[in-house]
């Protein structure tokens, strides 16, 4: 499991098993880095319009696997945990 503080100085919690189901996709492979980085250094975060504990981490990535594209990771704030969970 990674714990990584995002760029509010939250904690966030990544366990092995979503990592390892989210670099199952063809369009995240070897993206694990930018995950990371992404909850660092966004570009932008947006609240989802959806679920208020909910915010969205965008950053945009040059030569990925698919091309140029942003990448969304998405993280639910919990009361105890944070847990995210990149949306492709």
């Amino acid at each position: 499991m990674k714990m990584v503080t995002d760029c509010f100085g939250r904690p966030v919690r990544l366990t092995d098993q979503r990592l390892a189901h989210i670099l199952e996709h063809a369009e995240m492979r070897d993206m694990d880095e930018e995950i990371v980085r992404t909850l660092r250094f966004r570009t932008e975060v947006r609240v989802s319009s959806t679920d208020a504990a909910v915010r969205l981490f965008y950053e945009f990535y040059f030569r990925t696997a698919v091309g140029d594209k942003w990448l969304c990771v998405v993280v639910k704030y919990l009361s105890t945990m944070h847990l995210s969970l990149p949306h492709i």
